[in-house]
């Protein structure tokens, strides 16, 4: 969790966030569902060790979202994106326009996790399609960002269904998973105890992802409310990684906050 300071060559953002997160080091990250770009300025210059672009969930289009990439340029924050399913064309721009990893949502079995890994990857490991025009800097030399791409580029699942911790040792095995998000609101939804957050098998769940995470020295994150009570709760639960931050509820709540203040004020 370093404050980060200058810029870092595009590309190899992703690397270095990789490696830290290997040592064993705990990140932290934003996440954005603004439409506008200047949210990834803004997230990026605050020092998130990665932040998290939300498509699936969001009106962010392919437009948005590579002016937004092109924001985190000169800072040490690793742009993720979140795509809306598992469709390769999404992956493809996403990493083209300068993503340096891929979310992919609820991922359930061995042979879907063995999917994603392939649509983030270049042949032969993989079958992204070759036209990084954006995220090789507009450069002539795409030689330069083609030497080790496959291996810089943040492969992270999400576990959202009951379905998916029955089979984690499987999931878990695929090679090219590099971290794991929990989704705790579909994953609860999948159990039939929407929000349950202290319900037993609840707690079950989450306590059998963070030990597999742990058996296969793979990364859990865990998308922490916006407070920082709950992001140290989480880390100190022994997730390795927290997302927080989330870009339309901190506006809501500063708005909020500002408003009463001056009430209180006034009224006084």
């Amino acid at each position: 969790m370093d404050n980060h300071s200058g810029g870092m060559m595009a590309g190899l953002k992703g690397n270095f966030l990789k490696e830290r997160m290997r040592r064993g080091e705990k990140v932290i990250g934003g996440w954005i569902t603004l439409t506008d770009p200047i949210m990834g300025r803004i997230f990026s210059q605050v020092g998130f060790d990665f932040v998290m672009i939300d498509l699936e969930h969001s009106a962010i289009n392919q437009e948005t979202l590579q002016t937004m990439l092109l924001m985190f340029e000169g800072t040490q924050s690793c742009p993720i994106v979140r795509v809306p399913g598992h469709d390769p064309v999404w992956v493809k721009w996403a990493l083209d326009s300068g993503a340096e990893g891929i979310l992919f949502p609820n991922v359930r079995t061995e042979r879907e996790a063995r999917q994603v890994v392939q649509m983030a990857k270049y042949p032969p490991q993989g079958i992204r399609g070759f036209f990084p025009r954006v995220a090789s800097n507009l450069t002539t030399k795409m030689s330069e960002y083609m030497d080790g791409i496959n291996d810089r580029i943040n492969v992270w699942i999400q576990i959202e269904d009951i379905q998916a911790v029955d089979h984690l040792d499987e999931l878990f095995s695929v090679e090219g998973v590099d971290a794991v998000l929990v989704g705790p609101a579909d994953l609860s939804l999948s159990m039939g105890i929407l929000f349950q957050w202290e319900h037993l098998e609840f707690q079950r769940a989450i306590q059998k992802i963070l030990e597999s995470g742990a058996n296969h020295h793979l990364p859990v994150g865990y998308p922490a409310d916006d407070t920082a009570e709950k992001a140290l709760s989480c880390l100190r639960q022994g997730f390795q990684f927290v997302t927080t931050g989330m870009d339309s509820l901190l506006v809501q709540r500063a708005a909020r906050d500002v408003l009463e203040e001056i009430k209180k004020g006034w009224e006084a």
